[in-house]
């Protein structure tokens, strides 16, 4: 723990509003021009979102939730590689809909979260995102939602990883304890997957749908908004991704970012892109 410079007793309401006014009053650079600038500039770099590999690229994923779900979608995430794939992929266009909890600690609590967001917002979309291991921490939680019917979309992007230590210790050249996977002997069709996501939801009294194809994405995602509607009980759409996939990321500055995939330069490499790309390579 690190002590503040200084410490402040507030109501926070009333801290901000005097906070914001002496930033206001700060003779601060106009960046709007140049802001401008970087987000149309030529050679901007875009990441590729569309592919048709199978197993699928978690890249696509984020492709086709940004196509099915609005911008009033409410979204809940916890750690993981998941989550940072889906901070940089998905649009959130409201404030307070990217609802997130950065630690380490509470994996598991993306079910509780997304109860609790469509509890407070019962008119709103709610969608989960979770890699398989934090939805396999308190998966039992779906059954409050069967109880109570408390109707929210849960997306698992399951590659039988601990995919973000896994990426953490390629500085290390290991890959240790991290695998998932295994030979699920009640559902061979898994492959090595191990856990049947579908199964242990529908034992809790939710729907589930499973994709093991990029183009049933969009078609399945609608799908599950059918059943949601009803059923109104939570539905899992359970996405198997490639076993490994390095994510976009860096140790230092923004500018010392590392790509692991090729870049977007045509509109069909992102097409739900939101800055404009060049209609040709």
């Amino acid at each position: 723990m690190f002590a503040p410079d200084y410490g402040v007793t507030s109501d926070a309401g009333a801290f901000l509003r005097v906070m914001l006014e002496a930033a206001r009053e700060r003779d601060l650079p106009d960046r709007t021009e140049w802001a401008n600038e970087c987000l149309h500039r030529k050679g901007t770099m875009h990441r590729k979102t569309h592919f048709d590999d199978i197993p699928i690229k978690p890249q696509r994923v984020y492709e086709e939730m940004n196509k099915v779900f609005g911008p009033e979608t409410r979204y809940v995430s916890t750690i993981g590689l998941s989550q940072i794939a889906g901070a940089q992929f998905l649009h959130v266009q409201q404030p307070r809909h990217w609802i997130n909890c950065g630690q380490a600690g509470p994996l598991g609590w993306t079910v509780p979260a997304a109860l609790g967001v469509a509890v407070a917002d019962p008119d709103a979309l709610v969608v989960a995102l979770s890699g398989d291991y934090d939805f396999q921490f308190m998966i039992e939680e779906l059954a409050v939602g069967a109880q109570f019917n408390i109707p929210y979309l849960h997306v698992v992007v399951n590659n039988s990883y601990l995919g973000l230590i896994r990426q953490a210790q390629r500085a290390f050249d290991m890959d240790f304890h991290v695998q998932l996977g295994f030979d699920n002997v009640n559902s061979p069709e898994l492959g090595k997957y191990g856990v049947d996501h579908v199964k242990v939801s529908e034992g809790l009294g939710c729907k589930a749908l499973r994709v093991t194809d990029p183009r049933e994405l969009e078609a399945t995602f609608a799908a599950a908004q059918k059943l949601m509607a009803v059923h109104r009980v939570p539905v899992v759409v359970e996405v198997v991704l490639e076993r490994v996939t390095n994510i976009a990321m860096g140790a230092a500055n923004i500018d010392a970012v590392t790509e692991f995939e090729e870049l977007a330069t045509t509109r069909e490499d992102a097409p739900t892109e939101t800055v404009l790309l060049p209609a040709d390579a």
